[in-house]
């Protein structure tokens, strides 16, 4: 029974808890660029420049690619999921808080900004989790040992 909850314990949180620490660290600091840079209307340069779906559509691949990439190197799917979940939950806080036409209160603009992130990091960061899962055990396979 132990075996098994230690293999449970590996699953989700990593082969190597430093290395899961610092992912989780990347999120945050994803979280608080994102916010930041909404917060402060640097996004209107942006959305001037290039499509809002480009953007959209880019911002998701990146953070699919991130995840595999910490699925790949650690196996934790705490931190794939953190990875897409933080970002994505900044981004929603900031819409949800502008898009109001009352003053939303700050802990409502906050439950739904998480909901909405975890509506849309969940999917992103699990796809993420399994493609660098499977990039893992195939390519692990494939070398000689």
């Amino acid at each position: 029974m132990e075996e098994s909850q230690n293999r449970i314990g590996a699953f989700l949180i990593g082969d190597d808890l430093g290395l899961t620490k610092r992912w989780g660290v990347l999120a945050a600091s994803l979280f608080t660029i994102i916010f930041t840079f909404y917060l402060f209307d640097y996004y209107q340069t942006v959305y001037a420049l290039i499509p809002g779906r480009v953007i959209v559509y880019g911002a998701a691949g990146v953070l699919v690619l991130l995840s595999a990439w910490q699925a790949y190197q650690n196996r934790s799917l705490v931190a794939s999921l953190l990875l897409c979940i933080a970002p994505v939950t900044a981004l929603f806080i900031h819409i949800i808080g502008e898009g109001q036409t009352v003053d939303p209160g700050v802990g409502e603009t906050l439950l739904l900004g998480t909901g909405w992130g975890l509506v849309f990091g969940v999917p992103l960061g699990f796809l993420g989790f399994i493609l660098g899962y499977a990039g893992q055990r195939y390519i692990g396979s494939e070398i000689p040992t």
